[in-house]
């Protein structure tokens, strides 16, 4: 079933989940979780209440699948809902992997400062993870203010993370804060952080080849950048800017 889900399959993990005679919860939960990974969120709603009906006692791994879904789905509700649950209904202590979930859904719908009073209250100290779940939803809402705590912490954490550096400038250039992108390029030029280069491949004849900026330790490579040569003036010449 985990497979199946894993590889979008989640007809035939369906159909492997129905010829199952016995199921423990370890079933029950693949088929949440997969279902949540899938797109299939109410779905996987339906089938933890399922759970319930049959009186199965849900674990940890069955609220991580459904906060997961919620995260998604963008289901703000239905996601505190089951947070909540986890304590007052089930007994169950949430952990700093619920915790995590429950600061990218807030982050993702843009409710930032609920994710952060989220994080601020939590009974564990939040780890990257759950910085960085928060991080995101600044990126998108152009939260510079609470980025820069967000970073403050990050750095703290995982001072030879070069992502954490971008991702803050990207968020600072978004906003047209050029000074401060510079800012932010240069304190990593100082610590002597770099930025992990982008890396594409192509497959020719069942041999990959790997290719990075700036990289030329190809065999081939004097040919290879001679032909990118030849296309960069050709696309000039029909008017476009490479």
């Amino acid at each position: 079933i985990d497979m199946y889900a894993k590889c979008g399959k989640m007809a035939s993990a369906w159909r492997v989940f129905k010829g199952m005679k016995e199921r423990d919860l370890v079933v029950w939960n693949a088929v949440i979780s997969g279902l949540s990974m899938n797109g299939h969120v109410k779905a996987a709603f339906g089938v933890f209440g399922q759970v319930e009906k049959f009186g199965i006692q849900p674990d940890r791994n069955t609220f991580i699948g459904l906060l997961c879904g919620c995260s998604h789905a963008g289901l703000i509700d239905e996601g505190r809902r089951y947070f909540n649950s986890m304590n007052c209904v089930f007994s169950l202590t949430p952990t700093i992997e619920h915790y995590g979930c429950m600061v990218d859904l807030l982050g993702r719908a843009g409710l930032l400062d609920e994710a952060h009073e989220l994080i601020k209250n939590m009974p564990m100290e939040a780890n990257a993870i759950v910085w960085g779940a928060l991080l995101g939803g600044c990126r998108v809402y152009r939260d510079t203010r609470l980025a820069e705590h967000v970073l403050e912490q990050l750095i703290e954490l995982e001072p030879w993370n070069s992502g954490n550096y971008v991702l803050l400038s990207n968020i600072y250039s978004a906003n047209h804060k050029w000074d401060d992108a510079a800012k932010i390029r240069s304190s990593m030029n100082e610590r002597g952080i770099q930025k992990t280069p982008g890396c594409s491949w192509i497959e020719v004849d069942g041999i990959v080849h790997e290719f990075r900026v700036g990289d030329k330790s190809h065999a081939l490579s004097d040919k290879i950048y001679a032909k990118l040569g030849e296309l960069s003036k050709e696309m000039k010449a029909a008017g476009y800017a490479p």
